[in-house]
């Protein structure tokens, strides 16, 4: 992810995870500073959370996670507004942008800058007022800026009030200062902790999900044997596609039918010929019962029917939650299977089978 298109092609391949790093944005934060700041979490995500996984029940905090947002922020205060922290916070938050490319960040001239100057000109004037000078321009110019303590976990603070000296410490404001900074900390916090809130966990399927579609299939399954014996039984000969959606019509059901062509799914085995090019899915009630491959639309859908079908020949129908693979990852799915059926070797989902249900 070392160009703003390599990550707009990565985010536009993961939808799920676009959407994750979109609530941490900050509510006040313009398009540029996101864009980068994204690019930044994304790229040291692997680093701080499991791999492949997004964080789970961030509300109860999540030191990884905490830790990369105030990285991500203290790399963008450097790079934006001009902001300096304490060497190794520098040298950390630098080495982990090392690949990331800011073609349009705002120059700066620093303090060890302007005294050059100075001296160059033969001017006379005391570091202090030079110093004094700067940051009236600096703070004029940029508003507030930034630090976090010592430790890299901990939430970034404001710290607009406060002077700076020539380490990027920061000296002793009153009374009056701390308080507002104390409150501006809270404040910051509070935003942290809501933009951490605001993802989504996955859902974890249940019990619950199987029990009212387990009824219905069982149902299912006397009308599609019935349907079967008036057929004549199975065979080569039979309408698969409109045998099983007859059936579920007649229970006040809908088959859903959904198809992708074969060479976007990378998970599926490329064994099929280069005519078998359309893969289509079956779905009753959320509840996967086949797919198959054909040169057309129709092809593939009797596949997959006939594959649906062969399920009724057993002796019962079950609906179990099973693993399967979805964009190269793990996820949960309702799968009809025959009650004999132990580790199934299931193809890839089309769709987020959580987003169906």
């Amino acid at each position: 992810m070392a160009t703003e298109d390599e990550v707009s092609e990565f985010l536009s391949q993961n939808r799920e995870t676009a959407a994750w790093a979109e609530s941490l944005r900050g509510a006040c934060e313009t398009d540029k500073l996101w864009r980068h700041r994204r690019e930044f979490i994304l790229r040291n995500m692997s680093d701080f959370c499991v791999v492949g996984e997004l964080p789970q029940n961030l509300d109860s905090n999540h030191k990884g996670l905490d830790r990369l947002i105030a990285y991500s922020m203290v790399w963008c205060n450097h790079v934006f507004t001009g902001c300096r922290y304490p060497h190794p916070v520098m040298e950390k938050v630098l080495k982990m942008a090392e690949t990331i490319k800011v073609i349009d960040a705002p120059v700066r001239t620093t303090r060890d800058e302007l005294v050059s100057k100075v001296k160059k000109r033969g001017i006379a004037s005391s570091n202090e007022g030079i110093e004094d000078e700067h940051f009236k321009k600096q703070r004029s110019a940029d508003g507030t800026c930034m630090k976090t303590a010592g430790q890299p976990s901990n939430v970034v603070t404001s710290c607009s009030d406060a002077q700076r000296t020539d380490a990027g410490y920061y000296q002793p404001a009153t009374q009056e200062r701390r308080n507002s900074r104390e409150c501006n900390q809270q404040t910051v916090k509070g935003q942290l902790q809501s933009s951490v809130n605001t993802i989504n966990v996955p859902r974890r399927l249940t019990s619950e999900d199987i029990k009212g579609r387990q009824s219905f299939f069982n149902r299912l399954y006397k009308t599609v044997a019935w349907k079967l014996v008036s057929a004549g039984g199975f065979g080569p000969n039979l309408n698969h596609s409109e045998l099983l959606g007859n059936s579920i019509e007649s229970l006040k059901s809908t088959l859903d039918i959904a198809f992708v062509p074969l060479k976007e799914l990378a998970d599926l085995p490329q064994n099929k010929t280069s005519l078998e090019n359309i893969v289509c899915e079956l779905r009753c009630q959320a509840v996967y019962l086949g797919m198959g491959c054909g040169k057309t639309k129709e092809n593939a859908k009797a596949v997959a029917s006939r594959e649906a079908i062969k399920l009724f020949l057993k002796k019962k129908v079950v609906v179990r939650i099973c693993k399967r693979k979805y964009c190269g990852r793990d996820v949960e799915d309702l799968v009809l299977l025959d009650e004999e059926s132990r580790s199934p070797n299931l193809p890839p989902a089309l769709n987020n089978p959580l987003d169906l249900i």
